[in-house]
């Protein structure tokens, strides 16, 4: 049956913001999210998930944020069952949500730290086709990727390719992880918003729209 009510979406920001712009990004997804037709909340704190999640789609960004097991259990409950997840940048941090996410920060990777690199995209796949490269300052990450993820972004080091942006079904629902996110450069990035709308389309199964 074709859906009568708006999405449904609760973005959660967690941690220390000396590392990370989390009241920038939290501005940002709600006004992106809006753009796409959910009717989003935003909470501040892993205490959102002591109890059930009611929302078709959680956005969760933490930067030094720590989550107990049973919020951990109730966030993997909710995907598991059918919610769409999209982790953004330092929520790899936490190495327990490894198997809910699919991946996990390891290191900056050798200095420097930033850069400017070019970001190469799948056409392939509906969350990122029609995308160009774009290219953009960030801050780097190492990550290790679970067995299974398909990623659909990544950048060129020396060392190889990083992946940037990857996806993957977890029971019933849709986890996209995206390490972009870390301040203004990104937020302003239309590439990065475009992807941040997608992806939400995309982790509740919602057709893309024309943009």
């Amino acid at each position: 049956m074709p859906r009568t009510a708006s999405p449904t979406a609760l973005a959660v920001f967690s941690g220390d913001d000396v590392y990370e712009d989390l009241f920038t990004a939290a501005r940002e997804v709600r006004t992106l999210l809006t753009d796409e037709g959910f009717v989003s909340r935003t909470a501040v704190g892993t205490g959102r998930f002591d109890g059930p999640v009611d929302a078709e789609l959680i956005v969760l960004y933490t930067a030094l944020g720590r989550f107990t097991d049973a919020q951990r259990a109730s966030l993997a409950r909710a995907v598991r069952g059918g919610a769409g997840l999209i982790a953004l940048h330092s929520t790899t941090v936490d190495a327990d949500l490894f198997d809910l996410v699919g991946s996990r920060y390891v290191s900056h990777g050798p200095p420097p730290h930033e850069s400017r690199f070019t970001v190469a995209l799948d056409g392939a796949h509906e969350l990122t086709a029609g995308i160009p490269p774009f290219e953009l300052t960030h801050e780097h990450y190492h990550v290790e990727t679970a067995p299974g993820v398909l990623t659909l972004a990544r950048r060129t080091t020396p060392g190889g390719t990083e992946p940037l942006l990857h996806v993957r079904e977890f029971g019933d629902g849709r986890v996209c992880y995206l390490q972009l996110g870390h301040d203004m450069r990104s937020w302003g990035e239309p590439a990065v918003r475009l992807l941040v709308r997608r992806a939400a389309r995309w982790a509740c199964r919602l057709e893309a729209r024309g943009n």
